[in-house]
């Protein structure tokens, strides 16, 4: 089967091999909501997997090739899944479809007009706080690739919506089953190169995303990024400043109470005085995104005004774990150069004075790789490093890359090393710093509980230590 000849509506009883996975568990909860049975394995238990559990599915967590019901008439799965996994046999055995995540993803949205949001950082969140809008005004349906803060989920529905918002990844080119009425492009960084090969072949990539997008609508595009897409039309660029090449801005941009405060500037309207409760300067560049596609689905300018503020974002993005008169602890799921500099930038300017520890766990062999140096510099924006060992994913070791590839690059900082058993001791036997961040996108989170415990037995809780 084509992926364009998939139609979801046609089959009832859908088998998801890797239920788990952030995107996974959004395609299927849109099931779940649109009255189809739905059983799948994934390695371990999560809370996305008990939240579809109360739904109906039913999830098993080892692997069983007799738990694959042999009426399943659909079967999608991750490619994070290896091609050794034991329920494999059992699925192509049963003769029915077998379609990618991305490739259901293009079939879920394709009755819809679809908000899709790229890049190689920012999409989550901006594709979280587009769904806010539409979702508190009209409604929309949403597969996101992260938890809104606002929903503690993943994903949204409203039934008859005439909205879909996508988060595009653009790993394995998977953006490409989308076919957007607008879409965003947050940003352009090399990643993925195991996939891509150059960081040209990946905007290559990026830019055929961009002409999928339906005539009718546009491209809403971050104005550093026009430039290496010269030849795609594009309907506005965005960015903090008014300069020639920029459409969207915003005007008197400061930070006022603990927020952004400022006025959104496009050719066709200006909403005057926003604010956004939600740190960091590139949120505020991700938030012109989100309300320049949320105008063109329909929302009111008044309507995002008062919305605005009350956007709490997306778990593990600047996810304040811990705040007392002393000591700051975030968790962020940053995994990129870009992403980290974001963030530690975000939290100087929030707290200039104030010493800075990051644990980072870097995601993939490949990645420590080939953006070694990057990550090295990044890091170097905090005052101390603590590197955890590589999270494989999906990828086996290559030999001579380990995360002293990234701590012998780093310069003028003490780095420390651990694993994850032991990261909790290491961190515990440094001296205190006010701020503490861990970062990654592996299974550094379930640092998060333990520590977020150890702060709150040595200190009540003060929300004192502001901006």
């Amino acid at each position: 089967m084509q992926a364009a000849d998939l139609d979801i509506r046609r089959y009832d009883r859908i088998y998801f091999l890797g239920i788990g996975g952030i995107g996974m568990s959004a395609l299927a909860l849109y099931c779940l909501h649109e009255g189809k049975r739905v059983d799948g394995y994934d390695r371990v238990e999560t809370p996305l997997c008990r939240r579809m559990a109360a739904c109906g599915a039913r999830i098993h967590y080892t692997e069983s090739p007799e738990l694959v019901p042999a009426d399943t008439q659909l079967v999608i799965y991750t490619p994070a899944i290896p091609a050794d996994h034991r329920e494999w046999a059992a699925l192509r055995a049963l003769g029915v479809p077998v379609c990618k995540r991305a490739e259901v993803l293009g079939a879920c949205t394709r009755p819809y007009r679809t908000l899709a949001v790229a890049g190689s950082h920012g999409k989550t969140t901006t594709s979280a706080l587009l769904a806010y809008l539409l979702h508190e005004t009209d409604g929309c349906c949403a597969f996101l690739g992260g938890v809104a803060k606002n929903y503690d989920s993943n994903f949204l529905y409203t039934a008859g919506a005439e909205w879909a918002v996508a988060e595009a990844d653009e790993y394995d080119r998977s953006f490409l089953q989308l076919h957007p009425r607008y879409s965003i492009v947050t940003a352009m960084d090399a990643d993925h190169l195991d996939i891509y090969g150059t960081v040209e072949n990946m905007r290559a990539a990026f830019a055929e995303f961009m002409r999928q997008t339906d005539t009718q609508g546009g491209v809403i595009i971050k104005d550093t990024w026009r430039a290496y897409v010269p030849d795609v039309p594009v309907y506005r660029t965005y960015g903090l400043e008014a300069t020639p090449g920029t459409q969207v801005y915003a005007r008197g941009l400061r930070v006022d109470d603990g927020a952004y405060r400022f006025d959104y500037v496009s050719p066709d309207v200006e909403i005057n005085d926003l604010r956004l409760t939600y740190p960091g300067r590139h949120n505020v560049e991700n938030a012109l995104a989100a309300v320049t596609a949320a105008l063109a689905a329909g929302v009111r300018p008044d309507d995002i005004r008062r919305l605005l503020p009350g956007f709490r974002g997306v778990k593990r993005r600047f996810d304040i774990q811990y705040r007392d008169g002393e000591r700051l602890y975030i968790d962020d799921y940053a995994h990129h150069p870009d992403e980290i500099a974001v963030c530690l930038r975000a939290l100087r300017e929030l707290y200039p004075k104030r010493p800075i520890r990051v644990a980072f766990q870097p995601h993939l062999y490949s990645r420590t790789r080939d953006l070694a140096a990057g990550f090295a510099k990044s890091l170097q924006l905090a005052d101390e490093v603590v590197l955890l060992d590589i999270y494989p994913a999906r990828e086996r070791p290559i030999p001579g890359v380990t995360a002293r590839s990234i701590g012998e690059l780093i310069q003028g900082r003490p780095v420390h090393y651990a694993t994850l058993q032991n990261a909790i001791d290491v961190l515990g036997m440094l001296p205190p710093l006010p701020i503490l961040v861990t970062m990654g996108a592996g299974d550094i989170d379930t640092l998060v509980t333990p520590l977020r415990a150890r702060y709150e037995n040595e200190h009540t809780v003060n929300p004192a230590m502001q901006p």
